[in-house]
This record gives C-alpha cells, sequence and structure tokens, in this order.
C-alpha cells in the first residue's frame, strides 16, 4: 500500500456512521433504520440528506415510520455511488452519525462526511480530506473502535482511503490518505479489529478482494491484493462473527457480465490479517439464481446468508464456518412491487431485531420508486417473507436510496 505523501504513517480503523434515530439508545425496545436519500444516479437534485425510520406497529404486522431527516445541507453530487455511505456507531455516551457526501471535478462542495448526534440530529459539522480532489463514484465508509476509514473513489483508476480519528461529541481528525490502483466497492474492518478489508474494481483483471492489517496506533499494511476463483468482480462482503471467515458475494449486472447464477467467494483471514485458504461456491446453479447479486448478510446466528439482486429477489442460503459450507436453502423471495412501480432490491441490508415473530432484515430498494422492504426470518428455514405492510416509500419517491443501516446493530 502506498501512503498518499508519505511511505509509513499511521491510519486509523475505518468507522463510519449513519445514526439511528433512537430517544434511548439503551432501550432495547427502540429499533431504527436510516438510508441515505441522495446517493444513486442523482435521482433528487436537492441537497444530499438521510431519512431515519423508527420501527413500529405490532409483531405480526411490523410497520416503519419515518423519525427524523439528516439533512447536510451540502448538494448531492455523486453520480454513480453503488457503496456504503452510511453507518452508526457508539463513541463513549454519544451515538455518532456519519453521512457521506461525495463531489465531482467540478463540484462547489468538497468531498465531505457530516457528522451527526444523537439526539439533536443537527449536524456536528462536516469534515473534508483536502488530498483528494473528486469522489463521484462515491465515498465507502467503515467503522471500528475509534476511527472511521473512507475510500474516496473518482472515474480515475485509483482510489484514496482515508483514516479518520473520532474525537469526542462526534468529530473527526484526518490523520492519512493513502492511495490504492482500485476503486473499492464495499469495505469492512474485522470485529477483532486485526484488519480492514475491501472488495474492489479496477476494470478488466483489476478485480478482486484485499486486506490492510490492523497495527498499533491504526497503522495499515496491505497483504493483498488476492485474486477471485472463477468469478469477475466481487461487491458484497460479511466477516463472521469470529473474525476468522470473509465472505464476498460475486458482482454483475447481467449478460455479459452475469449469468445470474448466485456465486460466493470465502476466504480464511489469518491471525495477522493476511488472507488464508479461498473458496468457491455457486456460478452452476447450485446456489439459485440472483441477477447481479450484490449485497450480503450473516444473520445473527451465522446459520444463514441473506444475498440480494437486481432482479427484486433475495436468496436464503445456509452457511456453516467449520466445516466451511454454503448451499442454497431453496428460498427465493420476490418483493412485493413498490407504490404500482417496479422496483429494485439491490440495495444493502441490515439486520432488524423484530419483525414477525422472530429476527429480520431490511432491504434498500431503488428503482423508479424509492423504499425499504421489511422482510421477517423463519428461524428454523431461514426463508423470507415480507410483512403485511411493507414496503414502505420514502417521502420523496425520488431518493434513490442505496446505502442502508440499522439500529440496534447487529452483535457483530
Amino acid at each position: 500500500m502506498r501512503p498518499y505523501g508519505k511511505l509509513i504513517v499511521a491510519a486509523a480503523i475505518i468507522l463510519a456512521g449513519v445514526a439511528a434515530f433512537a430517544p434511548a439508545p439503551n432501550a432495547g425496545s427502540e429499533h431504527f433504520v436510516i438510508v441515505n436519500d441522495n446517493d444513486y444516479y442523482e435521482k433528487s437534485q436537492g441537497n444530499n440528506y438521510g431519512t431515519v425510520l423508527r420501527l413500529d406497529g405490532t409483531k405480526q404486522n411490523p410497520d416503519l415510520k419515518q423519525a427524523a431527516s439528516l439533512a447536510t445541507g451540502e448538494p448531492s453530487v455523486t453520480q454513480e455511488s453503488f457503496t456504503p455511505t452510511i453507518q452508526v456507531i457508539r463513541q463513549g455516551s454519544d451515538v455518532c452519525i456519519f453521512l457521506a457526501d461525495s463531489a465531482g471535478p467540478q463540484a462547489d462542495t468538497p468531498n465531505e462526511i457530516t457528522s451527526f448526534k444523537y439526539p439533536s440530529m443537527s449536524p456536528v459539522g462536516s469534515f473534508s480530506d483536502s488530498q483528494v480532489s473528486s469522489s463521484e463514484l462515491g465515498i465507502v465508509i467503515a467503522t471500528h473502535g475509534d476511527y472511521l476509514f473512507a475510500a474516496y473513489d473518482g472515474y480515475q483508476a485509483n482510489s484514496y482511503p482515508a483514516t479518520w480519528q473520532i474525537g469526542s461529541g462526534c468529530t473527526l481528525t484526518l490523520l492519512q490518505t493513502y492511495e490504492i490502483p482500485y476503486q473499492v466497492f464495499s469495505m469492512a474492518a474485522t470485529p477483532s479489529g486485526n484488519a480492514l478489508l475491501v472488495s474492489y474494481t479496477g476494470g478488466g483483471t483489476l478485480n478482486g478482494v484485499d486486506s490492510f492489517v490492523i497495527g498499533s496506533g491504526g497503522v495499515l499494511t496491505e497483504t493483498g491484493p488476492y485474486g477471485l476463483l472463477n468469478a469477475k468482480a466481487a461487491w458484497g462482503l460479511d466477516i463472521t462473527a469470529d473474525s476468522e471467515m470473509a465472505i464476498f458475494t460475486m458482482q454483475g449486472f447481467g449478460p455479459p457480465y452475469d449469468d445470474g447464477e448466485t456465486e460466493i467467494n470465502t476466504f480464511v483471514i489469518n491471525s495477522d490479517g493476511s488472507l488464508g485458504q479461498q473458496g468457491n461456491f455457486g456460478a452452476d446453479g447450485s446456489l439459485g439464481t440472483a441477477y447481479g447479486g450484490g449485497w450480503i448478510r450473516l444473520s445473527p446466528n451465522e446459520q444463514f446468508l441473506f444475498v440480494t439482486d437486481d432482479a427484486t429477489k433475495v436468496t436464503t442460503l445456509n452457511f456453516s464456518e467449520n466445516p466451511l459450507n454454503v448451499t442454497w436453502s431453496g428460498c427465493l423471495t420476490t418483493l412485493k412491487v413498490s407504490n404500482g412501480e417496479p422496483t429494485v432490491a439491490a440495495g444493502m441490508i441490515a439486520t432488524a431485531n423484530t419483525a414477525g415473530t422472530g429476527t429480520g432484515i431490511y432491504v434498500a430498494e431503488n428503482f423508479d420508486f424509492s423504499s425499504v422492504a421489511l422482510l421477517a426470518i423463519n428461524p428454523a428455514t431461514g426463508c423470507t417473507t415480507e410483512t403485511p405492510s411493507s414496503p414502505f416509500p420514502l417521502s420523496d419517491p425520488n431518493a434513490g436510496i442505496w446505502s442502508l443501516v440499522a439500529w440496534p446493530p447487529r452483535p457483530f
């Protein structure tokens, strides 16, 4: 890894946080989902903002009510942000929210990450990296510990990961900016905090995954990159609770890039943060069909893996870490039509703690009409069923949501 302007520098763990608006962050009865409403193809031409929706209703028929807006006051200039742009994290006694505003080379405003703090939900401040001039493909963010990582992606071949330290009151201090020769799709730190993992694309054969060891003081040391087995490009990323296994979905947008067959690559995460033994599952129809299969999410008990795709489907896969095995459950849920308009279910997934009689997942829907779907999970089979009142449209139907996060967060 080449530090931007220096050979070796301290870097911090990427902490991106979208704040869930909660009357009391410790209140187990309160559940929220937050979306970034302006981060995909500039569907809405106003200022960038996030929307907080509170889980309401009954266990038999849960509902989502719009509870707050997170206004950055900055124009949305992102053109193609498919990436995680919001997150939530607890910092001491604060619950911090970080929402990314990307910028193109002709933008009047710089790349910024706007911070919010519960309960006021008003901006704490906006923080920019002066070493990065363009991020029109988006700013990928992730969080762990006291640090926030942000990968600034532009149309140029390179990306610029930056490490920020989260201070008191949810403020940010830039520690270091790096340069890497590819564009980051997805990024996450291991629950143990020993490594930062990414999936990336550089076009052609420059597609793969990478791992950065997180050392003392947040210093990042690249151990890859790593190629893919029988796959074209990695997209979604999840990591097991014990920080010993990384799971990537293979990305595509229909032929010739994707034949619609669900495909998974796995990597053992070594104790030193490097990636070890690699596995490949699917691509032969054995995991079902998921056109443009993009985002994945492990269930809280890690027995199931949920995959969204561009064809309004959610696939449930059976997952086992020891011994490693990924199989199709046979479950494929077609999401309901939203407001009479077609939807795309390839948005991110977050875990909901209550839906129906068990746990559930939220799915961001984005096409002609933006909404959030809520699916209940059958605890025995992992099969998902969309709740009766789902999907839940946003007040701005053209918001163009993609990023989504839930509070309280999954335990890992």
